[in-house]
């Protein structure tokens, strides 16, 4: 059984781990199209097929961002280019099966390309932003900091390091000999984190310190004692009205076309038979 992008959405989502990367609206917007993303038999894939594939996903894994699911999109495409090669060379292109499938599916597609052309132009710019001044609301700038650690058992040993850093001792080498937590082999660096996204008391702690300021005193949290180092602090605006745009096309488009579709379905001449081949007037659909 031939398996669509679509199919795969599941698979996609295990393989490209995809629970902790941010939202990238614009990632896959601003790629150069004709770009090879891979080369199958002598068949280039682009970047602008790969960016198609993602925009066909739902929105749930779009949001994810480009970047995280972009290996197994290429993988899927690559797997479907290897299996149309092989059907190609075993001449199924004029295969009877192939054939009738093909008939079946080419009405839907054209109606559904007529479907989404039309939710597209029946989106007017001052709609589209309208929908942007309200996720602005909901994804207001964040405040972001980039931070060192270290960690360790006890409240003394955690003094002890911020005496050791009033001396003049270098955070990272402290952290790399005395530090029990994962950072601790690159110096303690958290890199940049938002607000929220560490516990409190230790969230609470950094968000309060100046670029190049430590802690006084040691921080507890339930995973030990912390001495915290910020070395920088950022604002990170929310995406731009036209990073957003395909977004928002296709959060309203949802909505809209079930709209287009009746009206358009209104303006036809259409009759309907209910089982007994009586006159049915339109269902009124929900």
């Amino acid at each position: 059984m031939i398996r669509t992008v679509a199919a795969l959405i599941p698979a996609l989502a295990l393989a490209a781990g995809l629970s902790v990367a941010g939202p990238s609206p614009a990632a896959a917007q601003s790629l150069d199209p004709a770009q090879p993303a891979a080369v199958v038999g002598g068949e280039t894939i682009t970047l602008g097929e790969v960016r198609d594939a993602y925009r066909s996903l739902p929105q749930q894994y779009q949001a994810q961002g480009f970047g995280a699911i972009y290996p197994s999109l290429v993988e899927n495409l690559v797997q479907q280019k290897v299996l149309e090669q092989r059907g190609r060379e075993a001449g199924l292109a004029s295969d009877p099966e192939v054939q009738e499938r093909l008939a079946e599916v080419e009405g839907r597609i054209i109606g559904d390309t007529y479907l989404s052309r039309a939710v597209e132009d029946s989106l007017s710019e001052e709609r589209l932003r309208g929908e942007y001044e309200r996720w602005l609301q909901q994804n207001p700038p964040r405040e972001e900091v980039k931070a060192r650690h270290i960690l360790v058992d006890t409240k003394e040993q955690a003094a002890d390091l911020i005496r050791q850093m009033g001396d003049g001792a270098d955070f990272a080498a402290l952290a790399q000999e005395h530090s029990m937590g994962p950072s601790g082999a690159q110096g303690g660096d958290l890199g940049w984190f938002q607000r929220g996204q560490m516990v409190p008391a230790f969230n609470d702690a950094a968000f309060g310190l100046e670029p190049n300021t430590y802690t006084a005193e040691p921080i507890q949290t339930e995973f030990g004692w912390h001495v915290i180092l910020v070395e920088d602090k950022r604002t990170v605006d929310p995406a731009s009205f036209e990073e957003m745009r395909p977004r928002l096309v296709a959060a309203l488009g949802q909505e809209r076309a079930f709209q287009v579709a009746d009206e358009i379905v209104d303006e036809a001449e259409v009759q309907r038979f209910d089982l007994d081949g009586g006159e049915m007037a339109k269902p009124q659909l929900q």
